[in-house]
């Protein structure tokens, strides 16, 4: 069973918004950091975005192949937006403890279920 650390971060404002589409997309809890930049006095861009004001930080642990299907809703979301300072990236993860046991029964359910489909 492979797992990934998905982390967005984008405006405050977009937050709730954002949690709403990636629920949809399948990824239910994760944990919110209010952040903001090293220097708020200036502008600072990361793969050409602008971050200013106050920032949210979104982490979800996903099983990989969910994860896939959360990005593509993230970025139909960016495509929408008019406020494009979203980034969401994943990162993958080698070992977990501690997750919750409906969570692996539900991907193993998921991997049976694309084996009786082949």
């Amino acid at each position: 069973m492979k797992f990934v650390a998905l982390v967005v971060i984008t405006s405050s404002e977009l937050e709730e918004k954002l949690q709403d589409i990636i629920k949809e997309a399948g990824a239910i809890n994760a944990t919110i950091f209010q952040a903001k930049g090293s220097n708020p006095t200036e502008k600072r861009g990361f793969f050409s975005l602008t971050y200013e004001g106050a920032q949210s930080v979104m982490l979800y642990i996903l099983e990989e192949k969910k994860s896939k299907n959360v990005l593509k809703a993230i970025n139909k979301a960016i495509e929408l937006s008019e406020d494009k300072n979203i980034l969401a990236f994943t990162a993958d993860i080698s070992q977990v403890v501690g997750l919750n046991r409906s969570m692996i029964e539900q991907f193993q359910d998921s991997i049976k279920q694309i084996y009786k489909e082949k």
